[in-house]
């Protein structure tokens, strides 16, 4: 039986490190999509132990403190996905923290 994990998430902050990030021309570091989704679903994890699968899209992702990104989050082998608003914090050269706020409801 799978349950779904994001109502026990729910406005929890998560921190999580990332290193290997890269400096694009703007100078902005930046993030790879399946990058920052396996920081996400790592503090996640270890917050509720189980592993969420993640989806924020396919674009690079600025590493700016305060900037928000928009991922779904689910559960291996269930169909019901919550919106989450991820919020980067605590930047740091390569290192930042991340602040999720999943929502209550299912999206429909």
């Amino acid at each position: 039986m799978h349950r779904s994990i994001a109502p026990t998430v729910a406005g929890l902050t998560l921190v999580a490190v990332l290193s290997g990030c890269t400096v694009s021309a703007s100078a902005n570091r930046t993030v790879s999509p399946s990058g920052f989704e396996d920081v996400v679903a790592d503090a996640l994890e270890r917050e509720v132990g189980q592993r969420p699968l993640v989806d924020c899209g396919t674009d690079p992702i600025d590493l700016v403190e305060g900037d928000t990104v928009h991922c779904e989050i689910g559960a291996e082998g269930d169909t019901t996905v919550y919106d989450s608003v991820v919020e980067v914090r605590d930047v740091d050269g390569t290192d930042y923290a991340v602040h999720v706020q999943v929502d209550e409801q299912p999206k429909s």
